[in-house]
């Protein structure tokens, strides 16, 4: 046995059951490990490096475990950096593993004079948590168990570590004692931090006293899986729900306290309403991104806020807070529940005129969601997938207009349904690669991915992967020919002339068929309900490429500026 042996052992030590990777010279000695061990822990296979990042992404969200991923030296390292940044913005444990020549070699990267090389630990730094090199054996084992802890504690975040190809050629004598690892370590998270008990007392003090309280409920919620912690927080001081766009699903859509994803760019007007007009807003495992609190002018100055969030840092951070909470997002909301007690405050009033602002936007976008002209509306797409989810069902955007699709006109069935976003780097060619990770991470229920035209390309050649392993994942692309986000940016803003945004007409369906999947053309909303009956229906993977109006826009700023120069004409 080998280096390789030893890594994989540490791997299934660790809980490990997957590493995603295309596969590479200098790393056979791990693949070959892993071959070896099929019934322990399995490689699978994708077609560009990344998608190995996405996939372990994914997998590490839907499974509560740190996703592993592999790449081989040189060009396949470097495709990792933008899906390691996706983790490391939005704080998902990912371990890359990445190989490389070896040692004596390396005197010879500058400008690659050994094939392929180049410097290639120093660009994860300042995207991972931790970016390492194995120069011996001897260091491998402690190397990976401090790589999983790291990954995995605090704010938990992406790490890499490097290994040289002579160093996974070494000899191992199958020492049991190096393979030893804590059962916790490759679990998320795998230490619950507590709060302090007079912060409790203060946040309590606050959101008891409030005649409007809102909580907005972030990514950090569904990290630390505090769907029921919330809940129970929510009711019992009858506080409605908001979530960002990362902390979709942790909170039921219709649950009488939810009011839906706030946002300035992808959010909907009941939710923004809402905070808007609390007295208190709560943000709970939630960064204060620019892009959900409208450039940071939501929560008012005027408003009264308290903060809960695993990482000190981010207490306070953007918005001054009357008092905050560092700790897990579980923890502190479970500790919140029995200082604050039964609820002594009569909220009627305020949940009123919650429910008034939800009506308000009900009719706009359920009158667009039943509308089925043609061209097809997105709005429409996204109520016929509605009528098909199954509470375990796994929801996956793609980046741009996707996620407000996803966001604001498909509904969380429960508390804990897994909706994946790219919302750290908001990196187009998320959609299928995560699938996959999701997929291996959950094999019950379906996996549907909605995904544009413009970002289903950057990752297409993973169709492949779905059709090699036979995943049950739904694919539906929003085909309106052209960057839809862009082109209306154009329009709204600049010349117009469309020649950078618009595409020749695809066949998606055609191509998914080519690659050995299901492919399904939908052009005519008739179309639409028998093509997802029977992509529901299939037991593999299916790609529905359905013809949508290009002029449609799910982002609010977007629609209002539509709507007024529709208005002019």
């Amino acid at each position: 046995m080998n280096s390789g042996d030893l890594l994989a052992e540490l791997l299934i030590a660790h809980g490990v059951e997957y590493v995603f990777g295309a596969i590479g010279g200098q790393g056979y000695p791990l693949n070959d490990a892993l071959h070896r061990r099929r019934g322990q822990a399995r490689h699978i296979a994708v077609r560009d490096e990344r998608s190995s990042a996405y996939a372990a992404d994914a997998y590490a969200r839907v499974s509560g475990k740190v996703g592993v991923c592999d790449a081989a030296f040189g060009v396949g390292v470097l495709k990792l950096p933008s899906g390691l940044a996706e983790a490391y913005n939005s704080s998902i444990p990912v371990l890359g593993i990445l190989s490389n020549a070896p040692r004596d070699w390396m005197v010879w990267n500058e400008r690659g004079g050994t094939a392929q090389g180049v410097e290639q630990v120093s660009p994860f730094t300042p995207i991972t948590k931790g970016a390492f090199r194995v120069t011996t054996q001897s260091s491998l084992a402690d190397t990976v168990r401090y790589s999983f802890n790291l990954a995995g504690a605090g704010r938990p975040g992406p790490v890499v570590f490097e290994v040289p190809a002579d160093v996974f050629k070494e000899q191992w004598d199958g020492d049991a004692a190096d393979v030893a690892a804590h059962p916790r370590a490759g679990c998320f998270p795998a230490w619950r931090a507590h709060p302090d008990p007079a912060d409790v007392s203060a946040v309590a003090e606050v959101l008891v006293s409030a005649e409007r309280p809102v909580i907005v409920a972030g990514g950090g919620a569904a990290i630390s899986q505090a769907w029921d912690a919330l809940r129970v927080l929510a009711e019992a001081q009858q506080i409605p729900v908001a979530t960002t766009i990362s902390g979709k699903g942790v909170f039921a859509d219709d649950h009488p306290l939810a009011v839906g994803v706030m946002g300035g760019q992808y959010g909907s007007e009941a939710a923004n309403n809402v905070v808007a007009a609390a007295d208190v807003v709560f943000l709970v495992g939630m960064k204060s991104s620019q892009q959900v609190t409208s450039a940071w002018t939501q929560p008012a100055p005027t408003q009264r806020i308290v903060h809960l969030d695993v990482d000190p840092a981010e207490v306070g951070k953007v918005f001054a807070v009357e008092a905050g909470m560092a700790a897990d997002a579980r923890a502190g909301l479970e500790a919140l529940t029995s200082a604050c007690g039964a609820t002594s405050r009569d909220r009627g009033a305020w949940l009123a005129q919650v429910s008034g602002y939800k009506a308000q936007w009900q009719d706009v976008i359920g009158a667009e969601m039943n509308d089925a002209s043609a061209p097809i509306l997105p709005q429409h797409l996204m109520a016929q997938i509605q009528e098909r989810l199954q509470p375990e069902d796994i929801v996956i955007s793609d980046a741009s207009f996707s996620v407000g699709w996803v966001g604001s006109f498909l509904r969380a069935l429960r508390g804990g349904q897994r909706f994946l976003f790219p919302r750290g780097l908001a990196t187009m060619g998320f959609g299928i690669p995560a699938a996959i990770g999701a997929r291996f991470a959950q094999p019950e229920g379906k996996v549907v991915v909605v995904v544009g035209d413009g970002s289903v390309t950057y990752a297409i050649g993973e169709l492949a992967a779905l059709a090699k392993y036979g995943l049950d994942v739904i694919v539906v692309v929003l085909n309106n020919s052209c960057l839809g986000y862009s082109k209306m940016s154009e329009l709204l803003n600049y010349s117009a002339d469309y020649e950078e945004v618009d595409f020749p007409d695809t066949e998606f369906a055609m191509i998914a068929r080519g690659f050995g999947c299901g492919g399904l053309a939908v052009k005519e909303p008739d179309d639409l309900t028998p093509a997802l009956a029977a992509a529901f229906a299939a037991n593999g993977p299916v790609l529905l490429d359905v013809r949508v109006d290009p002029w449609q826009t799910p982002e609010l700023e977007l629609r209002q500026r539509m709507a007024a120069l529709q208005a002019q004409q």
